[in-house]
């Protein structure tokens, strides 16, 4: 279960905030309507579920490259061959739709995309509209989605990373702005935050819990004491590194992503709300 803190809604007032935005539920007739007006089978948003062969033959082709790209330097195997337009074709089918199982779970991950991945939904009170960690993010939307259904069809592993499988199939901006709408409907805001990785120092965890289980004084060595602290000013300086390491992919990064327009997500906000979110453009 998510943990809320005072500047955040409560899980009452979140299950109670998305009934207010999705009063037909996810799927419902009037999603429908502001996604895919002509229908669902007619509507470029049918590629998430159902890639064309050349699609998915070149998804086959970019999984295949980056799990060949995390191989060792020093791995002497050969490389496997790269999959062909025929082996793909040969394992492709086409699916029946299901247009409001589809729906509804791309406005899922859709909705995990701007409320998880570090961004923030603010209310108009300061109050944060925080479904917590990823995974939590991911469990919070397949509650939503089961009550809605009134069958445990969902986990938290259907909405976890959101669309980041997805995403190139079709251009979801439909998807998002139909939510942003909602949002400004409901005086909600959105705040971007542009991914970043942290090195976290779990050594004081570790050392509470060791003095918890076994207290220093207990064994005490001279000797283990002085390699002890070797050991630590080692780590010190390795975690220094790591951190200045990421800090500069970070800075690389945002000057790689200025060079290009800026996300989906933050070309959906400003189509609706006529301005960028706070949080872009990013600064290193």
């Amino acid at each position: 279960m998510t943990n809320f803190d005072t500047d955040s809604f409560s899980e009452a007032d979140l299950g109670a905030e998305f009934d207010r935005l999705f009063p037909q539920g996810f799927a419902g007739p009037d999603v429908l309507q502001e996604l895919a007006p002509a229908g669902w089978e007619n509507s470029p948003l049918l590629a998430v579920f159902h890639p064309s062969l050349a699609q998915s033959y070149e998804e086959t082709l970019r999984l295949h490259r980056n799990v060949c790209a995390l191989r060792r330097p020093n791995d002497r195997h050969p490389l496997p061959l790269e999959p062909t337009f025929d082996e793909v074709a040969r394992d492709f089918r086409e699916r029946p739709v299901e247009t409001v199982r589809e729906v509804r779970e791309l406005v899922g991950q859709c909705l995990w995309d701007l409320f998880s991945d570090g961004h923030q939904v603010t209310a108009t009170d300061g109050r944060v509209l925080d479904l917590g960690s990823f995974r939590a993010s991911g469990g919070f939307l397949a509650e939503i989605l089961n009550r809605q259904t009134g069958a445990e069809h969902y986990d938290y592993l259907d909405f976890y990373m959101g669309t980041i499988w997805v995403a190139q199939r079709a251009d979801l901006t439909p998807v998002y702005q139909m939510i942003f709408r909602r949002f400004q409907g409901r005086r909600l805001d959105w705040i971007y935050h542009f991914p970043k990785l942290y090195a976290v120092d779990l050594r004081p965890l570790k050392e509470a819990l060791d003095e918890k289980h076994d207290p220093d004084w207990l064994n005490y060595s001279p000797s283990e004491v002085l390699a002890k602290e070797a050991e630590a000013k080692q780590q010190d300086k390795n975690l220094a590194e790591l951190r200045e390491t990421l800090e500069e992919g970070y800075r690389e990064s945002i000057e790689e992503a200025l060079k290009g327009p800026p996300p989906t997500t933050v070309r959906a906000y400003k189509a609706i709300y006529g301005c960028f979110p706070r949080g872009w453009p990013p600064s290193p």
